[in-house]
């Protein structure tokens, strides 16, 4: 994934976006939103029976991510909290596209395994878009750690990639014990209906960025 024109675009355009303290905290926003409507799609999707002490710490410490996010934007925002408020849409950057990204993930996954049996259908597909979307956060928030860190942003990410890198563990060998001998050529399927979602995404942040007539690079200029 590490080659994925996607996220080579996106370390192009974070330095600007960093450079910015409100459309950073913009972007931060939207990237709380994400974890909130994560935490949200979890809730829906996970069955009391299914339901361990691990899952419930998986749901607990994404809930603190977008916790932990959304206390960052209003930091950056200090001077005008009232513009990311909330999640919608003017309070974020893209924050449509960033919640469609997950719906998109999430309905793609659905449509894989749509054979299995009701009863487990919704944990496999908890599972099988929680490695997807683990997979994407293993490769973005490093990219976004190094950017912060360059720019001597006042906050990290770190404690949210240790996080997802041990969720990313345990699903997958949840995933696995699900779908058996499928696990691997499911998730290829799944990882190959993400990456265009998230490269739509992507698209829409960096247009977001550009009807901000902020300074931005070729590319998000187009």
């Amino acid at each position: 994934m590490s080659a994925d024109p996607a996220l080579t675009r996106v370390r192009e355009w974070l330095p600007t976006v960093i450079a910015d303290p409100l459309l950073h905290a913009r972007f931060v926003n939207s990237l709380a939103r994400m974890e909130y409507v994560g935490v949200r799609k979890m809730v829906k999707a996970r069955r009391s029976e299914a339901l361990d002490c691990d899952g419930l710490q998986h749901l607990i410490e994404e809930a603190g991510h977008a916790l932990r996010l959304k206390r960052a934007a209003l930091a950056l925002a200090a001077e005008a909290p009232e513009t990311i408020e909330t999640f919608a849409e003017e309070h974020t950057l893209a924050g449509e596209a960033a919640e469609a990204y997950l719906q998109e993930v999430d309905h793609a996954c659905e449509e894989l395994l749509a054979a299995l049996p009701d009863a487990v259908r919704a944990e496999a597909n908890y599972l099988l878009s929680s490695v997807a979307i683990e997979v994407r956060a293993a490769a973005f928030y490093p990219l976004y750690e190094e950017a912060l860190r360059i720019a001597e942003a006042p906050f990290s990410v770190r404690p949210i990639l240790r996080d997802e890198d041990r969720h990313l563990a345990e699903v997958s060998e949840r995933l696995r014990a699900q779908l058996g001998s499928d696990a691997d050529s499911t998730l290829a399927r799944a990882l190959a209906a993400e990456a265009p979602a998230f490269a739509r995404w992507e698209a829409a942040m960096c247009a977001a960025i550009g009807s901000r007539s902020v300074p931005v690079g070729r590319r998000c200029a187009d």
